[in-house]
C-alpha cells in the first residue's frame, strides 16, 4: 500500500512539475535535493507533509488540489465520508448519521462507525478504548485519522486527551505548516478545551486554548473565530459572565457576515445549551 501510495503521489507531482516548467534543481529552494526529489517521483521515497507542501506551494498548487489530481480527480473515500459526517453534524442531521453509521457498521470500516456513533449517543468504555489504540498506534497520520480524532476527542477521558495530544503535537509539528492539516489540529485542540471545560479541569482547558492562541496567523480565520468561540465558554464558566457571552456571539457573527449560515447555527446551538447549563448548574449551588 505505501509503495503505491508514493508511486501515485510522485508520477501527479512529476507531471505537474513538468508542466509548470519547473527543473529538478529548482526544489533546492525549499530544501529538497535533486536525488531525494528523484525518488520520490519514482516511487522510490515519500515525502514528509511540510516537504511537500513547501514543494507544492513553490508550483502554486494547493494540497486538496494535488490530493485530488493524484486520486484520479476524485476525492479520497474516507475523506469523503469524514467530510460527509463533518457536514451532517454541523447541520444537526441526525438521519444522515445514522446512515453513514449503519452502512460503515455494514461494512466493517470500524473507525468511521465509532466516530459516527459517538455523534448520535455515547460510546461505551470498551469502544472508547478501542479508539483510544487505535490512535496510540498511528505513526505517521493522514487526515483520515486526524478527522476521526476531531469528532471523539471531546468524549475521551482527561487522561486520553492530554496522552494524544502530548504525543502528536511532540512529533508532528510539520503538519503545522500545511493550512489543511492546521485547521484540522486547531479544530481537535478547541474541542478537547471544551471537553475539559465540561469536566471542570480550568487550568488544562486554559493550557489548550493559549496553545491555539499563540500558534494562530493571519490567515487563520476560522480557526480563531472557533478559538474565540471556545475561549467565550471557558470566560463564561471560570471568567467573567459579561465578556464570555460577548466572545460567543461576536464568533457567531463572523460566520454570520461571511454568509456561513450552518456554522453560525451550529455554533449558536452550542451557546444556547452552554448558558442554559450553566444556569441550571448555578442554582442547584445555591
Amino acid at each position: 500500500m505505501k509503495e503505491k501510495f508514493s508511486k501515485e503521489y510522485g508520477e501527479t507531482f512529476a507531471r505537474l512539475r513538468e508542466q509548470r516548467h519547473f527543473l529538478l534543481t529548482d526544489f533546492k529552494a525549499v530544501g529538497l535535493s535533486v536525488s531525494t526529489l528523484s525518488r520520490f517521483e519514482n516511487g522510490e521515497q515519500i515525502l514528509r507533509y511540510h516537504q511537500l507542501d513547501a514543494s507544492l506551494e513553490l508550483m502554486k498548487i494547493e494540497v486538496g488540489e494535488f490530493e485530488y489530481f493524484t486520486n484520479g480527480f476524485e476525492s479520497d473515500y474516507f475523506i469523503e465520508i469524514c467530510n460527509q459526517i463533518e457536514e451532517a453534524n454541523y447541520q444537526k442531521n441526525h438521519k444522515k448519521l445514522r446512515e453513514i453509521y449503519e452502512e460503515s457498521t455494514k461494512y466493517n470500516q470500524r473507525l468511521i462507525s465509532l466516530a459516527t456513533k459517538n455523534l448520535l449517543k455515547e460510546l461505551t468504555p470498551l469502544e472508547k478504548a478501542e479508539i483510544r489504540d487505535h490512535l496510540f498506534a498511528i505513526t505517521e497520520w493522514s487526515f483520515f485519522e486526524l478527522s476521526i480524532l476531531s469528532f471523539v476527542i471531546e468524549q475521551l477521558s482527561s487522561v486520553m486527551r492530554a496522552s494524544i495530544l502530548k504525543d502528536f503535537l511532540k512529533n508532528n509539528v510539520h503538519y503545522m505548516s500545511v493550512s489543511k492539516y492546521r485547521e484540522k489540529i486547531f479544530q481537535i485542540i478547541c474541542r478537547a478545551a471544551v471537553g475539559e471545560i465540561h469536566h471542570g479541569n480550568r487550568e488544562i482547558s486554559q493550557e489548550l486554548l493559549e496553545n491555539v492562541n499563540m500558534r494562530l496567523n493571519i490567515k487563520d480565520v476560522f480557526p480563531r473565530c472557533m478559538y474565540l468561540f471556545v475561549k467565550g465558554i471557558w470566560d463564561y464558566n471560570y471568567g467573567e459572565q459579561a465578556s464570555g457571552k460577548q466572545e460567543m456571539e461576536d464568533a457567531i457573527t463572523v460566520y454570520t457576515t461571511l454568509g456561513n449560515g450552518v456554522l453560525a447555527s451550529y455554533y449558536q446551538g452550542i451557546y444556547r445549551q452552554e448558558t442554559k447549563v450553566f444556569k441550571k448548574k448555578n442554582k442547584k449551588i445555591k
